[in-house]
């Protein structure tokens, strides 16, 4: 990935093994909250295990699975 890590980037831009912070979605509610119920919220880290459709994206120790929909709803910060 080229970006700066400042700038947010859309979550599909990834590949596998980046790491990144979500910064900005424009997610259903429910949605939103399955994630964050998950692990993924703004406030952690995560690493893209698998980079396609679904999207696998480790956080911590979980393992989850996004569909393209989903991903593309997504802003993300590199880190």
């Amino acid at each position: 990935m080229t970006q700066a890590p400042n700038h947010d980037v859309p979550f599909t831009d990834l590949q596998a093994g980046d790491r990144a912070r979500l910064v900005a979605d424009t997610l259903r509610a429910d949605d939103r909250d399955a994630l964050a119920a998950l692990g993924l919220t703004r406030a952690v880290s995560f690493r893209v295990a698998r980079a396609g459709d679904p999207w696998i994206v480790q956080v911590r120790s979980t393992r989850i699975g996004l569909s393209a929909a989903a991903a593309r709803c997504l802003r993300v910060v590199p880190v």
